[in-house]
């Protein structure tokens, strides 16, 4: 377009008959044709732009390709890519060095997208209202003083494994991604507790959520801690207070085993447990369908085996504000 440009104007065409046949602006005309001029066919030539050049010119199709191969086939526990994970993968696999932002770009430049997946079959669950527990104030201060105490404290929760996968936004190109449903949805329970101070994790997968089921996690806690007071917060199901429950906690041995109640219809608010359980979901049962249950609990004790979790700061429970940031 430059060279005929100038050679239009060699043919006596005015610059503005020229910006009009282009399209171009007069002033673009008048530039191109005194480069020219100045410089002959080598002032026809982009000029180098200012700022860093591109670290691989493959990057952009490095990245696409590497997103349509998902972090499990590369040995990753991951079900999805994100950004931070994507580049991190492909600096240690490839010495591809790419910052974040870099990475987006080429992400959004290939066509992906973050969003949410469908599954196939839809599911809705109703929301139950909100109450508030007036002893929530009296409750929160008792967690702070036992913090402050020599005892272990010890946050404690469940959380169900199904083969239904949980949906989380993903980048996807193309249409959107519909993730299989099971035939039949199974699941395990899953009991874990979060030390307060060490942010040591101990956890039991069980078929069910009994109280039997929930006896043999204190037993394996009572391993666990052999000696000193143990100090249990945890919500108030009746799983957490039954008869059997009850039982194990009057034997002599376990008399140094306490129990503190959490804000009832608000326990995950105020439980640091609760952000294991959304890690672990995230990480291995979102937007992906397992064979099997025993093969989503595999994928689970492999989460546990390779993550080591931060210790809750006391603070987090020491006024209702901080409780509920946590």
């Amino acid at each position: 377009m430059r060279a005929q440009m100038v050679l239009l104007s060699a043919r006596g065409y005015t610059v503005s008959q020229i910006a009009e046949i282009f399209e171009l602006g007069e002033d673009v005309v008048r530039d191109w044709l005194h480069r020219f001029q100045e410089r002959g066919p080598d002032g026809l030539e982009d000029r180098p732009r200012p700022g860093r050049p591109p670290k691989d010119r493959l990057a952009r199709h490095i990245v696409d390709a590497q997103m349509h191969n998902g972090p499990r086939n590369s040995g990753l526990v991951q079900a999805c890519w994100t950004v931070g994970l994507l580049a991190s993968f492909l600096a240690a696999r490839f010495g591809l060095m790419l910052s974040a932002s870099s990475v987006r770009r080429s992400l959004h430049a290939s066509g992906w997208r973050w969003a949410r997946p469908r599954l196939d079959v839809a599911t809705h669950a109703p929301r139950g209202q909100r109450t508030e527990d007036p002893a929530t104030p009296l409750k929160l201060r008792l967690i702070e003083r036992t913090l402050g105490s020599p005892a272990t404290v010890l946050y404690l929760d469940e959380c169900d494994l199904q083969l239904l996968p949980v949906v989380r936004a993903m980048w996807m190109k193309g249409p959107r991604v519909r993730v299989p449903t099971p035939g039949q949805n199974v699941k395990r329970t899953l009991f874990g507790a979060l030390d307060a101070r060490t942010g040591a994790l101990h956890h039991l997968i069980r078929p069910r959520k009994r109280a039997v089921d929930f006896v043999a996690f204190l037993d394996q806690l009572a391993q666990a801690y052999p000696s000193g007071e143990v100090v249990l917060v945890l919500d108030n199901v009746i799983t957490h207070d039954a008869k059997l429950v009850r039982a194990w906690r009057a034997q002599s041995e376990h008399a140094r085993f306490r129990l503190l109640w959490l804000p009832k219809y608000a326990a995950h608010e105020h439980n640091p447990i609760e952000r294991v359980w959304g890690l672990l979901k995230d990480q291995v049962a979102a937007n992906r369908l397992h064979g099997s249950i025993d093969a989503l609990v595999a994928e689970a004790e492999r989460f546990f085996a390779t993550r080591h979790f931060q210790a809750p700061h006391p603070l987090t429970v020491a006024t209702p504000p901080l409780a509920q940031a946590a």
